[in-house]
């Protein structure tokens, strides 16, 4: 495959927020599991979920390039 074969798409924030709910509980367990860390899971969860929101936010926030084919 050449470089010219190869299209850019745009980012699909929804999918990168799932992702992310996913790793982050997964990366505290193994923290937790390989070190002497102790997390208390009242306070695992709203902190994951604040940071997925905050990645959500910083997503839309961040201005788009225009497209070539947009009207002016």
């Amino acid at each position: 495959m050449s470089r010219a074969e190869l299209s850019r798409h745009r980012r699909d924030v929804v999918s990168l927020m799932a992702g992310l709910l996913l790793v982050l509980p997964a990366g505290l367990f193994l923290v937790t599991d390989l070190t002497d860390l102790s997390v208390d899971g009242r306070w695992a969860g709203p902190v994951v979920l604040i940071g997925v929101g905050a990645v959500g936010l910083l997503a839309t926030l961040r201005p788009r390039p225009r497209s070539p084919n947009s009207d002016q």
